[in-house]
């Protein structure tokens, strides 16, 4: 299992709540949207539906205490961590719930983003955007520097963007 760590602690795949082995690829920075990122990786899980009911999460082990807001966008499941240390992390997944275009739902964990297959679960491929920053805080996002900086992960973290 490799292993991936950030400023809020370890990262895990879990499926039906059992930790599974992963591969993180380190993605690049972008200078247009996020050029100041400390962290950037998809993590991909592929898994074939029998018909049932499984959940694929991405969390981590928290060693921090954090507050968390979601970040949302089209086609773009998104949910942002922020710490007291004024680091940010965002985990991001494919999908949309209010469409109704994807054949599986999304969750927002406590501490982390979730996939949620059913009986017709059609879909056999995952992906995770994780990314982080530092220099943000969740109360103090009125200055442009500031804001900038926060919307870094909500790039980073989109898994369509390629690495």
């Amino acid at each position: 299992m490799e292993k991936l760590s950030t400023p809020f602690g370890e990262i895990k795949i879990l499926i039906d709540g059992k930790p599974v082995m992963f591969h993180a690829q380190e993605g690049r920075k972008i200078e247009v949207t996020c050029p100041d990122l400390l962290g950037r990786y998809h993590i991909t899980v592929r898994f074939l539906p029998d018909g049932k009911e499984h959940t694929i999460a991405c969390v981590f082990e928290p060693d921090c205490s954090y507050e968390r807001t979601l970040e949302s966008g089209e086609r773009l499941e998104c949910q942002s961590f922020y710490n007291d240390s004024k680091f940010k992390m965002s985990i991001g997944v494919e999908g949309d719930m209010l469409s109704g275009e994807y054949d599986y739902d999304v969750e927002y964990l406590g501490n982390g983003m979730a996939y949620l297959l059913n009986a017709n679960t059609k879909t056999d491929y995952y992906a995770f955007g994780i990314a982080w920053i530092d220099n943000v805080e969740l109360d103090n996002r009125i200055d442009e520097n500031n804001d900038r900086r926060d919307a870094e992960t909500w790039y980073g973290a989109d898994p369509s963007i390629p690495l």
